[in-house]
């Protein structure tokens, strides 16, 4: 039996993560400081050493190459959906077309709404 893909419905969000990190208390004033500091490739790669060591380094036919360029465009989307206040907005934050953009949602398993009449 096939299983129904999962929907995501898209809410915009336009707000920051950092603040709310900070009002979870997960974060504070001098680890965005240091965040800031470092590349997006030191983070990544920081991300990807702590996730391996805390596997005990039993990271085995996990195909990350193939698999990595997904999870970065996913989380890049979702991050930009919590940014942006809308689908023109968060296209042109990523620097693509609209299309492009409504693939991406697609992809990525979002329900996409040009807008509603209630």
């Amino acid at each position: 039996m096939l299983k129904e893909k999962e929907v995501k419905h898209l809410y915009y969000k336009n707000y920051s993560k950092l603040s709310e990190l900070k009002s979870l208390n997960k974060i504070d004033d001098q680890f965005v400081y240091y965040i800031e500091s470092l590349s997006l490739e030191d983070i990544i790669s920081i991300k990807l050493e702590t996730m391996i060591r805390s596997l005990d380094f039993k990271f085995f036919n996990f195909p990350l190459w193939k698999s990595f360029h997904k999870i970065v465009s996913e989380a890049l989307v979702n991050s930009i959906i919590g940014i942006a206040s809308n689908n023109s907005e968060a296209a042109r934050i990523l620097g693509i077309d609209m299309n492009q953009y409504k693939r991406c949602l697609r992809d990525f398993g979002y329900e996409i709404k040009t807008w509603e009449r209630e």
